[in-house]
């Protein structure tokens, strides 16, 4: 089962130093993946044609290889979908070069992200289509982890009946839940989304992040997830973090301890652990951010022992899905 964090949200990426901590917090948790798919990485969508600068290359190759050292699997996520040739067979040629440039840096994971693009008529066989010719010219027989752009929900649709279909059927398919931000998980969604997708699905987890209302911070346990996920079509989990990557840890924290046992999880006995092992030091994270009012009222909520009190909620509140 895949246990990963993701830095894929919208905003400003983290820094490299925040990454080598976050990899180092994620193999002591025992999380086994790390994905890297930032929004506003431009070499990641925006510019995908484009290699990376030598210098962000080789942060890239130190990122490798803290991975390597602390028991995780860098993925390389790439987004070519707002501006791809699905039918033009030197996109995919371009596409192959640039990830054999990051293959070269030692990244041996590679996936396909279709999510958060316009859609038109025949956009789901040919992305389909796409992703299989990339996974036999690229993969070596791995299988493709791709994101499809209709990613959230659990019924039916023609989206997902073309893509499916279309798709190799040893292909794993991104899934949010039943919303993009889902407050609940149940074993129900999920066979029913297998059921609308043909194919086995990865939980991309959107807590605690935090990008569609980045003013609020998502600090407490992970809840409303069904143990019994896991004994269904679902290759695992990986957690979408916050922007605001040390205090990312709390929830985090309580996601590692939930993938290790999820019939025991307990999400208040998780977030006691959280809070006496990463407390500390988020809290001196809050007091710097530049809210300083917002930053005072988190500190004295975490250093009182307060977490989440709904599904998904952030410390002394709560949210919505989308």
């Amino acid at each position: 089962m895949i246990r990963g964090v993701i830095e894929g949200f919208y905003g400003p990426p983290w820094t490299h130093a925040e990454r080598l901590d976050l990899i180092a917090f994620c193999g002591a948790e025992g999380f086994d993946t790390w994905v890297h798919a930032p929004k506003d990485d431009p070499f990641h969508r925006k510019r995908w044609r484009e290699p990376y600068p030598g210098s962000e290359l080789a942060q890239l190759v130190e990122l490798v290889d803290a991975c390597a050292a602390h028991g995780l699997d860098f993925a390389y996520a790439i987004a070519p979908g707002l501006d791809v040739g699905y039918d033009d067979p030197r996109e995919l040629d371009t596409l192959v070069v640039k990830c054999d440039g990051l293959r070269s840096a030692g990244v041996r994971s590679f996936q396909l992200l279709w999510d958060d693009i316009e859609r038109t008529p025949g956009d789901a066989v040919a992305q389909a289509e796409f992703g299989n010719r990339f996974a036999t010219a690229f993969l070596d027989g791995a299988p493709l982890v791709v994101c499809p752009v209709g990613y959230a929900g659990v019924d039916r649709t023609p989206y997902r009946d073309a893509f499916g279909a279309a798709l190799d059927e040893s292909a794993i398919v991104y899934w949010t839940g039943p919303e993009v931000v889902s407050n609940t998980i149940t074993r129900d969604d999920l066979d029913r989304a297998v059921d609308a997708f043909g194919h086995e699905l990865l939980l991309w987890d959107n807590y605690p992040v935090n990008d569609f209302e980045p003013d609020k911070l998502f600090l407490g346990p992970l809840r409303g997830r069904d143990p019994a996920l896991f004994e269904g079509r679902c290759a695992g989990l990986v957690a979408n973090a916050m922007l605001q990557a040390v205090p990312s840890k709390l929830a985090l924290a309580t996601v590692a301890d939930f993938l290790r046992d999820p019939a025991g999880y307990d999400p208040d006995a998780s977030f006691g652990r959280a809070r006496a092992a990463y407390g500390a030091e988020v809290a001196d994270a809050l007091r710097a951010l530049p809210d300083a009012s917002l930053a005072k009222s988190l500190v004295a909520l975490l250093e009182a022992g307060v977490g989440s009190t709904e599904p998904g909620g952030q410390a002394g509140g709560g949210r919505d899905g989308d």
